[in-house]
């Protein structure tokens, strides 16, 4: 099963590198950008990375309010 990726960086970033997946708040984080540092994160609907990394997916990703009760987003417990 593909990584289920819940938070994507909206930052700008200097320098652009391949995409990264990291670990933020308990969950897997995906920047498009590669940027090493300084990321800003918006919590997704729980996204496979190979949707993230399509073109097709670009801009069509739906951001999460920080406040939504995240186990009714993935149907486990809140981390």
């Amino acid at each position: 099963m593909a990584a289920m990726i819940e938070f994507v960086c909206i930052a700008t970033h200097a320098g652009h590198g391949d995409p990264s997946i990291t670990v933020e708040r308990k969950a897997w984080a995906y920047c498009a950008a590669g940027g090493i540092d300084a990321h800003e994160w918006a919590r997704i609907d729980p996204t496979g990375v190979e949707t993230l990394r399509s073109r097709a997916a670009n801009g069509r990703v739906q951001l999460v309010p920080d406040n939504v009760d995240e186990h009714s987003l993935t149907g486990r417990p809140a981390r």
